[in-house]
């Protein structure tokens, strides 16, 4: 009885922490997908998890993407995971490759990598009612194609939602005979020194290529059809400090000495990180339009253009557009409008009518020949899967957003059961960093997946009805926001934006915080009522006679607290 004794009586029965075995099929080995497999495997021991990549290498739109001047439009300090800060990043705003390479280590730290099925396509995944598992089909490339099945209870799709790149309609397009690219399927061995290339587009990924083709091009052509704002750098007035004292146009190169204070002094880390994404944070208020900070900012950016462009007349009033700033996503553009500036670029604000075997003709009856045509037009952001996903009574993904892609809280879709997505509808941030809401997105994931486990769920769905609310406060929010301005972006689709988060970053953190479990209907495994999952009064720790103290190594200690607070209580 001295609680060191060898235990001898065995309950029958089950303990209520032994979790039910859960499999789990993640598509996608990107940022997302990486970071999830990470927690499912931290915070539910019980799971038996499987991670598919169609492509031949982990990293996502950060492998996908290899054109000239690739990079993040946020400070690199804020785009990394936060359980794994990074304190060797060369840049303020580091190349794709950089990120590349900083994801890939992650992956090998916590051993993804090891896991991974690479070449492996989904080709369709469907729910099997009765049994309360999906079954996903695939096809894995090699020498032969391989086709493959995997059941599992949880079905999670962390593709992302730009990476099915499209080429733009236009007429003649592949009967053109010299070089044509795209810019999220680049070829990293063509040589472009030398070659006068016409650059279609004026988003994120144009603005980054045109100074590298500006440096090595006798000539470029940048065909746009409206216009765009490159904006002062995310995080204002402490990145436009650490820019003030750089050389390069619209980006800083750490120092040997600040990256050794980085690695070296972990408060001093922390408080920079802290600064910065504080700063990045506070931008938010620019997206409602005739705020101050809106109007302020809106001025700001437009003098900034100004001087940029000032040494081409009427350069700046050809680029400049018709909306506000941040109806669609702004972007620094760090060397873009200067690039624009040089003799041997040239800004063509015309339609193209079509193209030739030589070139591109615009509707006005003018022929451009061009040795080269790289295309930055963008992506499919319908969020529709690339394959067949079919969840209760034979309904798919595809027919249920036929018109309009919704999840409740971007992650969960009525009428398939145990499904979620990372990077789903409504999921990205008009401003400040995607990895915020990656994260929140995928503890809440997690979360559902403990609660599968914990009470022997055989399925959780979404209710319609939370759905319809979610909705709703989609379509009361964005009206007030500069995104439904006039402007043609990725956030939108059919002109409802289906992008973004309806808040701010913080505002998507505190919301998937705490999971509204009501939201949701259940059944439960076959011999399982709701309170089954109790088990038979033992835990254990209590059946392996352990440690049964180690409660009180972990306390919440509260605060004393302040006369402050103690005089708001009647």
């Amino acid at each position: 009885m001295n609680g060191h004794s060898v235990p001898t009586f065995v309950p029958s029965g089950r303990a209520v922490d032994e979790a039910r075995p859960i499999r789990i099929v993640i598509i996608g080995a990107g940022v997302s997908g990486i970071g999830l497999y990470i927690r499912l495997l931290q915070q539910v021991p019980s799971a038996r998890i499987t991670i598919v990549e169609k492509n031949p290498s982990l990293g996502g739109t950060w492998w996908e993407n290899r054109y000239p001047g690739v990079a993040c439009d946020i400070p690199s300090h804020v785009y990394q995971y936060s359980f794994e800060p990074n304190p060797k990043w060369s840049k303020l705003f580091s190349t794709g490759g950089e990120i590349l390479e900083y994801v890939k280590r992650v992956a090998s730290k916590y051993k993804v990598d090891k896991k991974i099925r690479y070449n492996t396509k989904v080709v369709g995944a469907k729910w099997d009612d009765a049994q309360g598992v999906w079954t996903v089909q695939t096809e894995q490339s090699g020498d032969t194609v391989t086709q493959g099945e995997l059941t599992a209870e949880v079905l999670i799709s962390a593709t992302g939602s730009l990476n099915n790149w499209k080429w733009p309609q236009i007429e003649g397009l592949h009967d053109f005979q010299g070089k044509l690219v795209h810019s999220a399927n680049w070829d990293d061995t063509w040589d472009y020194t030398g070659k006068t290339v016409a650059l279609i587009g004026c988003g994120s990924s144009a603005i980054q290529i045109l100074p590298h083709l500006q440096k090595k091009c006798p000539r470029v052509l940048n065909f746009i059809r409206g216009g765009t704002w490159i904006s002062q750098p995310f995080g204002s007035t402490l990145i436009q400090d650490m820019l003030s004292k750089s050389s390069e146009p619209g980006n800083y190169t750490y120092s040997e000495e600040e990256k050794a204070r980085f690695a070296e002094d972990h408060e001093f880390y922390q408080q920079f990180r802290h600064e910065m994404e504080s700063f990045i944070n506070k931008d938010f208020p620019c997206l409602f339009p005739g705020s101050g900070e809106e109007i302020a900012g809106t001025r700001e950016i437009r003098e900034i253009m100004t001087s940029k462009l000032k040494s081409v007349p009427g350069l700046y009033e050809i680029i400049e557009p018709k909306f506000t700033p941040g109806c669609r996503r702004l972007t620094p553009g760090p060397g873009y409008l200067e690039a624009l500036t040089k003799e041997n670029v040239e800004l063509i604000k015309k339609d193209i009518a079509r193209v030739t075997k030589d070139g591109l003709i615009t509707k006005d009856g003018k022929e451009y020949m061009v040795d080269a045509i790289a295309c930055a037009t963008g992506f499919d952001c319908s969020y529709m899967p690339r394959f067949p996903i079919t969840g209760k009574n034979g309904q798919t993904i595809q027919s249920r957003w036929h018109d309009r892609a919704t999840a409740y809280l971007s992650h969960s879709v009525p009428g398939f059961p145990n499904y979620f997505v990372v990077g789903g509808p409504n999921a990205a941030m008009g401003g400040g960093s995607l990895l915020l809401i990656v994260e929140s997105v995928i503890q809440y994931i997690t979360q559902a997946i403990q609660k599968i486990s914990r009470e022997h769920i055989k399925s959780m769905e979404v209710n319609e009805a939370a759905l319809a609310s979610w909705v709703r406060k989609l379509d009361r929010y964005f009206p007030g926001t500069v995104h439904m301005d006039s402007c043609t972006s990725w956030y939108k689709t059919n002109g409802q934006i289906t992008g973004l988060w309806p808040g701010s970053s913080l505002h998507a953190m505190m919301t998937l915080e705490h999971p509204r479990w009501e939201d949701f209907s259940y059944e439960f495994a076959e011999g399982f009522d709701t309170l089954e999952w109790m088990g038979n009064g033992w835990t254990r720790a209590d059946v392996k006679r352990g440690d049964l103290g180690y409660y009180i190594l972990d306390v919440d200690i509260p605060p004393v607290p302040s006369d402050e607070v103690i005089a708001c209580q009647p």
